[in-house]
């Protein structure tokens, strides 16, 4: 074979395999590309680094202060005007406290109390209102501002009066959008507005010049900007009689379950029946209900020491619309109100203080679940008694201890269904091996008040980052 031959022979047995290996790259690659064989991949996970959040974060509680009155300055009728004293009863150590401005100088201002963020603080405000057209117990838990809030109690007819006191604790001013529901439904939205809560002060605004001639009141507060607190000043006269003072402290959430201790009616033995039928209560307790979403029927009960519930009555619901069940007879040594609603609800309930010729009633809130196997604070002002309740289905043990105190620990033991008074007074720690509900009230003559022992609010001390 010629050279030339060969160089030719060569030349086509390389265009073959040129062929060959193109044939093979495009049927590999059909392959790969129908899924019939898997393509090698290489996956790197992300790192996470957690990071302590916590280093010089603080959270406050901001109490009210005095008692605002309304129109009691007849150059200022819509004004609400504090005054008198109040005192702050604190549980725990903080690490600053500080004021509040208020439009309105008078009595003591409202405070701020600081803790680091993994701190532990409870506190509670205390004032014997007395005026000239007013006088009984003002009591109320000092919170931490949220951006959502509901508050029950109140009306605005003839002779009642209720303002919203807004703090705002903050570097940053708020703007607080107040949307009311009365026995008919919810206020119209165009009588209702934004409310601007300037930095590091408090207002109060007249919910009579919001919605007049309202029985029956329920608030929902809405803040953008700085987070708030909120709470009602409720009061009533009678001609020119005193009937009523008190503030009703906040709930978060409706819910479907509202656990409410340390309900009371209290009158003497010497009451006149001024023409209420037999077995009937003179001042009723009265337990105020409202869905804001949904229609449904709620249930209330009244429980006892002993873990006896005695079903008071059945509320139907409709949505939006401010429902009020009058209790016909408070059951004797009864000490709480559950309310089980197939809807979720916010609510309260009103009891009364009666010793001819003077009169108080006071709005009890829900108090919130405390937390199980963990130690909370919950502080008893002057006079006042705590209310331990377990609407649970199983015994709950609660260990009761005094603040800076040498006594020994109470052991509580809280059958299911049971609702106790607890002897501790002041400054307590709390620990229960179960879910839990606790309130103050203070009985003193035809003086009443009440607030829930508030649960810590749930933060967040550590913070993940994923690295890429």
């Amino acid at each position: 074979m010629s050279e030339k031959s060969k160089s030719m022979l060569r030349g086509s047995a390389r265009a073959l395999t040129g062929v060959a290996i193109i044939g093979v790259s495009v049927a590999t690659a059909a392959l790969l590309g129908s899924g019939v064989v898997g393509i090698p991949s290489f996956e790197r996970q992300a790192v996470a680094v957690t990071a302590d959040a916590s280093q010089n974060a603080t959270y406050a509680l901001v109490c009210t202060g005095s008692f605002a009155e309304l129109g009691s300055d007849p150059s200022r009728p819509t004004a609400a005007i504090p005054g008198g004293s109040s005192t702050v009863l604190l549980t725990g150590e903080s690490l600053e406290e500080r004021v509040l401005a208020r439009e309105t100088e008078g009595g003591t201002a409202p405070s701020v109390i600081e803790s680091s963020a993994d701190g532990n603080l409870a506190a509670a405000e205390l004032q014997q209102v007395t005026t000239t057209a007013l006088q009984g117990l003002s009591a109320s838990s000092c919170a931490e501002p949220v951006h959502e809030q509901w508050l029950v109690g109140g009306g605005t007819t003839l002779g009642q009066s209720t303002t919203l006191v807004l703090g705002n604790p903050f570097a940053v001013p708020s703007t607080v959008q107040v949307s009311i529901f009365d026995e008919n439904g919810k206020v119209d939205s165009s009588r209702t507005t934004g409310v601007l809560v300037p930095a590091g002060s408090q207002r109060i605004v007249s919910l009579n010049g919001y919605a007049p001639g309202r029985e029956s009141l329920v608030v929902r507060v809405e803040s953008t900007g700085a987070a708030v607190t909120a709470a009602l000043g409720v009061s009533q006269t009678i001609d020119i009689r005193s009937f009523a003072v008190d503030t009703a402290t906040r709930q978060l959430s409706p819910e479907p379950m509202l656990v409410i201790p340390g309900v009371a009616n209290m009158v003497t033995e010497e009451k006149v029946s001024d023409g209420a039928a037999p077995d009937t209560d003179l001042n009723p307790i009265q337990v105020r209900l409202l869905s804001p979403e949904g229609s449904g029927t709620a249930v209330i009960s009244a429980h006892d020491p002993e873990g006896s519930s005695t079903e008071l009555g059945t509320v139907e619901l409709k949505a939006g619309v401010v429902s009020d069940f009058k209790v016909k007879q408070w059951p004797a040594n009864a000490q709480a109100i559950v309310v089980e609603a197939d809807v979720p609800v916010v609510g309260g309930a009103r009891g009364s203080a009666d010793v001819p010729p003077a009169h108080d009633y006071a709005w009890f809130s829900p108090a919130p679940e405390l937390p199980s196997n963990s130690k909370f604070g919950a502080s008893v002002v002057l006079g006042g008694e705590l209310v331990l309740t377990n609407p649970g289905t199983e015994e709950v043990t609660v260990t009761v201890a005094t603040e800076g105190a040498t006594a020994p620990e109470q052991t509580i033991n809280l059958p299911a269904g049971a609702a106790i008074p607890v002897s501790g007074k002041g400054q307590l720690w709390l620990t229960s091996t179960g879910p839990v509900y606790a309130g103050v009230r203070i009985l003193s003559g035809p003086n009443i008040a009440g607030y829930p022992v508030l649960a810590p609010m749930e933060r967040s001390l550590a913070l993940t980052v994923f690295t890429r």
